[in-house]
């Protein structure tokens, strides 16, 4: 599937890194391949977000309003915890995700995927402290405790925080090329083997 297209979930109390780690990668994905055509949108139920813990402002490019994406990225947060609640949100945000070529969720984003019936019988992943939220959420999920991402095609889950940004270079690895994943990541000086 070609990614041309990717949209970011945003929503009050979301974990920054979450987002901000895949929208990074896919950021100098599209800055050193223009020729990819590649448009990154963040969309939130409003445009202004308070993001978790760090108490950062953000604005997003758009309201949540049935969009659709080659890719739909939705992070994690104690957000999430509100959303699975929400029943008005969590209609929008499934249009969003019927409309979309492929949903990848990061850290307790996987939640949102559970609450909707996207996770049934699937091996995923999720941050570790909410593997018991998801279980209740999804009780025919298997939680995979040791890899940083699990890919069933369209529906690919990261586990907690940076996992999204390990989670993106497989994406970028899989629908551009290796080269091409290997170029941005040395452009990120994303190496985490190192420590």
């Amino acid at each position: 599937m070609k990614i041309n297209r990717i949209g970011m979930l945003l929503f009050d109390d979301v974990e920054l890194l979450d987002f901000a780690g895949p929208l990074e990668v896919f950021g100098a994905a599209k800055y050193l391949a223009p020729d990819h055509n590649i448009t990154i949108e963040t969309v939130a139920p409003a445009l202004d977000v308070s993001v978790s813990k760090s108490l950062l402002q953000v604005t997003a490019d758009a309201v949540l309003d049935d969009q659709s994406y080659d890719l739909f990225l939705i992070p994690g947060g104690m957000g999430t915890r509100a959303i699975v609640n929400d029943e008005l949100l969590l209609e929008s945000i499934n249009r969003t995700i019927t409309q979309s070529g492929m949903v990848a969720s990061i850290c307790t984003g996987a939640l949102i995927l559970a609450q909707l019936g996207y996770l049934k019988n699937k091996e995923v992943c999720s941050h570790h402290l909410s593997y018991d939220i998801l279980q209740q959420l999804e009780p025919t999920a298997t939680i995979n405790k040791e890899d940083r991402y699990a890919d069933h095609g369209t529906i690919v889950t990261a586990a907690g925080v940076s996992a999204g940004i390990d989670m993106s270079f497989h994406i970028l690895r899989t629908h551009f090329s290796p080269d091409f994943a290997a170029e941005v990541r040395q452009y990120i000086e994303y190496f985490p083997e190192a420590i």
